[in-house]
């Protein structure tokens, strides 16, 4: 719908539902109207997908910075691509209005001006970047996912500016005491004009295909139904790994991306992708400059540097990715599945390792990376998956705070097989492991009975630390140590798993 010329203000600035329509061409929905106009200075909504969460947020957005000039609206999102997308949405709607067609999208994509002085600015989440002026609306994207500490760091921004408000919108994530479940639950049960909440399960939209959705029902997990369609908290029961057990070993800290890396020594997991993505996850051990003995005591702490996953790329490009990788960080060895598509990139891959090493384009003190090739059947994964989950209860392996990890890690379900084996796995139908499996591979080559001594660096920051829920702590910008033996450890080789 194209937007009309012939306006009324007032309306305009009373109506956030007209100004949705007749301004930028997006007609609310019912609930969405609801939401939108609610005068609660904190509005916290539950979503399941395809509800149109991101549309109603950019319009209150642009809304917000309409109505007066020099108002300040920080979004706060889990992730880079997630930030740039919600500003991507403010800006197209933007760019299609009449009257806000004069808004500039910045260089970095991080900041939308409006022609009266307001700023939209979408930021990943980031402490350090949360705190600094006042603010008139702060939206917190996928709020289940974000840090408490984030979240303390965040609101006080607020403070300071009259009628200043509070957007919370996620799918259900997050343990009893989480800030997003516990406003949501309050709002739900006592609403008032000062907390306000909304459950949109995917069967409110207009446009849900019902019988489509009946087939999820008997196709996908309980788990992934549950959270992703009717935008509920589940009962875990069937979880191989609790909300709990994984929110614990969360820690917002920096991934440390490869170009940066300068020989840090790590071990990786590596899953081929078909219908899915393939993914790449590298594990080392967590240099914590005797942080951590009150907790764990001689025993090292394992953490992820580096992930990353790559839909629909030719099994030729990942493995010169991994090669890159390999050039960056000082990558010991990548074990990689070899069930189903698996067998001929891995093979590729040991084979161009072989060939980087040979042709001196790593460092002569450097081993060349062994490629492991492993078949990932119900034993295997038993085993991983149970080092993942000891390492978790131990305090012992920190997760970052990465949203489809959290997720494939929460789907897996476990099942006793007729011959007493258990099968962990996502259901068929019910989303992707990619990711997950990744992790499993990397895991498998950790040896959890290795002690060593951390040296004690008079140069190391300890101002910027983060604890998980279990007591953890660790540097925003973690580093990896060199401790080579706690990193060649292979399932299987030895009686018992060392955990």
């Amino acid at each position: 719908m194209t937007p009309t010329v012939n306006l009324d203000i007032q309306q305009l600035i009373d109506d956030p539902a007209y100004f949705a329509e007749h301004a930028i061409g997006v007609p609310l929905w019912d609930y969405q109207a609801d939401f939108a106009r609610s005068p609660a200075r904190y509005r916290v909504m539950c979503a399941g997908r395809q509800v149109g969460k991101s549309r109603v947020l950019a319009v209150v957005a642009l809304h917000t910075a309409y109505i007066r000039a020099n108002v300040r609206v920080l979004v706060i999102s889990n992730g880079e691509d997630s930030s740039l997308r919600v500003l991507a949405d403010c800006a197209h709607l933007a760019r299609n209005s009449p009257i806000l067609n004069a808004a500039v999208l910045d260089d970095k994509k991080q900041l939308l001006t409006l022609g009266n002085g307001s700023t939209i600015q979408s930021i990943p989440a980031s402490e350090a970047r949360a705190r600094g002026d006042s603010i008139d609306l702060l939206i917190v994207d996928e709020a289940g996912f974000i840090s408490m500490s984030l979240w303390q760091a965040a609101e006080p921004a607020i403070v300071a500016r009259p009628g200043s408000r509070v957007i919370l919108a996620s799918t259900p994530w997050g343990k009893n005491d989480h800030f997003f479940r516990q406003k949501y639950n309050e709002g739900m049960t006592s609403p008032s004009a000062k907390l306000q909440s909304w459950h949109w399960p995917t069967t409110a939209s207009p446009l849900a295909d019902l019988d489509l959705i009946e087939d999820w029902r008997r196709t996908w997990s309980t788990i992934k139904f549950t959270t992703e369609v009717l935008a509920e908290w589940v009962n875990e029961a069937g979880a191989y790994f609790t909300m709990e057990e994984l929110d614990n070993a969360v820690a917002d800290y920096d991934l440390l991306d490869p170009k940066d890396a300068h020989g840090q020594l790590i071990t990786a997991g590596l899953d081929w992708g078909f219908s899915d993505a393939h993914a790449f996850v590298a594990l080392a051990v967590l240099d914590d400059q005797e942080l951590n003995q009150a907790v764990v005591g001689d025993d090292l702490i394992y953490f992820i540097p580096w992930l990353e996953s790559h839909h629909k790329k030719p099994y030729s490009w990942f493995v010169n990715r991994i090669e890159e990788i390999g050039r960056t960080y000082q990558l010991m060895s990548v074990v990689s599945e070899t069930n189903g598509v698996g067998a001929m990139p891995t093979e590729v891959l040991r084979n161009t390792m072989q060939r980087t090493k040979q042709s001196k384009r790593l460092d002569k003190a450097r081993w060349p990376t062994r490629v492991i090739p492993v078949n990932t059947d119900n034993r295997y994964k038993a085993s991983g998956f149970g080092g993942i989950k000891l390492l978790l209860q131990q305090g012992r392996l920190i997760l970052p705070n990465h949203p489809d990890l959290l997720r494939q890690l929460h789907n897996l379900e476990y099942e006793q097989t007729d011959t007493g084996q258990l099968r962990i796995r996502v259901p068929e139908a019910a989303g992707h492991d990619d990711i997950a499996m990744a992790l499993c591979q990397a895991i498998s080559t950790a040896d959890g009975s290795v002690y060593a001594y951390r040296p004690d660096n008079p140069r190391a920051n300890h101002r910027d630390l983060i604890t998980t829920g279990t007591g953890v702590r660790i540097p925003k910008q973690p580093s990896c140590l060199n401790v080579e033996h706690a990193l060649q450890r292979s399932r299987g080789r030895n009686k018992g798993d060392g955990w």
